[in-house]
């Protein structure tokens, strides 16, 4: 490749290209102000707004969800203490419902006891009683038999009066 130096650009003709001239150059700094005030009426400005306008609904969005948590969280705060008050009301009706349960079944096994101890003492009283009549009747028989046995023996009538007597002591020395 040869390399020709006629080829190269000499220094004003940069300058030329860079600057072409003035009042081109004025044209295109006029026409790129018009451009930016035609942008700047026609989108930054209605771009800016809708910025403006959604920067507004997003803040009204977040302040409705901050409003919405707090309450959430009020609620949640409520709920947490309404479930409270139910476990120690539910703990309450167990432990009241375990007395009630105690306090029946003493009174169930106090009844029960006490008919018990009823039972025994009619069966006692009534065993003392049989006891008073068997042992009744059997010093009447006693008395039958030893006034035969008396009257076998002597082999003559005595009065009932000393016979009763006879038969008292025959009895008292069993026993």
């Amino acid at each position: 490749m040869n390399f020709n130096f006629n080829d190269l650009v000499s220094g004003d003709d940069i300058v030329n290209q860079l600057f072409p001239n003035l009042p081109v150059f004025i044209a295109h700094i006029f026409a790129t102000l018009i451009l930016l005030m035609v942008l700047w009426r026609w989108v930054y400005a209605p771009f800016r707004k809708a910025l403006h306008s959604r920067h507004l609904v997003i803040k009204e969005k977040l302040d409705d969800a901050a409003c919405k948590q707090s309450l959430a969280n009020q609620d949640r705060g409520e709920a947490s203490q309404i479930l409270k008050a139910a476990k120690i009301e539910a703990q309450e009706i167990i432990a009241n419902a375990q007395n009630d349960g105690y306090n029946k079944r003493k009174q169930i096994i106090d009844k029960a006891q006490e008919e018990s101890m009823r039972i025994t003492n009619q069966s006692n009283r009534d065993l003392v009683r049989a006891r008073k009549e068997a042992e009744a009747k059997i010093n009447e028989e006693i008395k039958v038999v030893a006034l035969e046995a008396a009257k076998k023996i002597i082999g003559a009538e005595m009065n009932a009066k000393k016979h009763e007597q006879l038969i008292t002591d025959f009895i008292k020395n069993l026993e």
